[in-house]
């Protein structure tokens, strides 16, 4: 019986929604990038906007020290009817050569409520500072809680017992975390890479589901081109089907049902 087995959610288990755009090469002048975006339309639904700046913490002679390095981006908030935080839209220098473009949802609804979104903020972004895409993913994180302190987690009637990707060691331990990697290439033959992080803990009674599914393209494209008869968004489908599948393999039909998946 699953009665004490709550979804993070009312209608299913999605705590996190992220979707990234990996670009290949890292902004010179974030802050004119930023400077450049604040004010378009497109963004007026996010009420806070600002930098994101790299910090070092030094530590010399038992004294700390925190300083403010280079400007390395920028971070769009808004916020549901109760104040906290719904979608982030964020641009980051991550590497010498990358930056990442990426749309994180806190509050999540559904699917296509996601996608609008996201093909919205890529649409608003790229009409003032069109880019080049590498690669593309989407992370998903799934929480449940378990209600009852006084028992364990019923791990066997929890997860599928016949899972592909779960194993008895796993299943029968009283704190367990999984974590599984793969890479491949897709039907199109562009390279993919999967992880998922599967982890119980009857400690904090908290079941967590981590997984990110990365498409890296052959050749680097312009957005725009990418983008013709605005259909960037459709390649972030298989990575959702695909993480449909991971939660289809490892959970039981009971534990499916709670969560509405389809």
């Amino acid at each position: 019986m699953l009665e004490f087995l709550k979804p993070i959610s009312e209608n299913h288990s999605i705590s996190r929604a992220v979707a990234s755009v990996f670009i290949p090469q890292a902004f010179l002048k974030p802050q004119d990038i930023f400077e450049k975006t604040k004010d378009v339309i497109g963004f007026k639904s996010y009420p806070k906007k600002g930098m994101l700046k790299a910090t070092t913490i030094n530590i010399k002679n038992n004294n700390l020290g925190i300083s403010n390095e280079q400007i390395k981006g920028f971070i769009f908030e808004s916020y549901d009817d109760e104040g906290s935080i719904n979608n982030v839209f964020k641009l980051e220098n991550s590497k010498e050569n990358q930056s990442i473009l990426s749309l994180e949802n806190r509050k999540y609804k559904n699917w296509n409520t996601f996608k609008v979104q996201l093909d919205s903020d890529l649409n608003s972004f790229s009409g003032i500072n069109d880019f080049y895409v590498e690669a593309i993913s989407l992370n998903y994180r799934d929480e449940f809680i378990w209600m009852d302190r006084d028992s364990s987690i019923p791990v066997a009637e929890i997860f599928n017992n016949d899972s592909e990707l779960l194993n008895k060691k796993f299943l029968s331990s009283k704190n367990g975390t999984l974590i599984l990697i793969s890479q491949g290439n897709d039907e199109n033959g562009f390279v993919y890479e999967e992880r998922t992080e599967i982890s119980f803990n009857n400690d904090i009674k908290r079941i967590i589901i981590d997984h990110q599914y990365v498409q890296r393209f052959g050749n680097i494209e312009l957005f725009s081109i990418l983008n013709k008869n605005k259909s960037f968004s459709l390649l972030y489908n298989k990575a959702h089907t695909e993480n449909k599948k991971i939660l289809k393999d490892i959970l039981t039909v009971n534990s499916q049902n709670l969560i509405k998946l389809k």
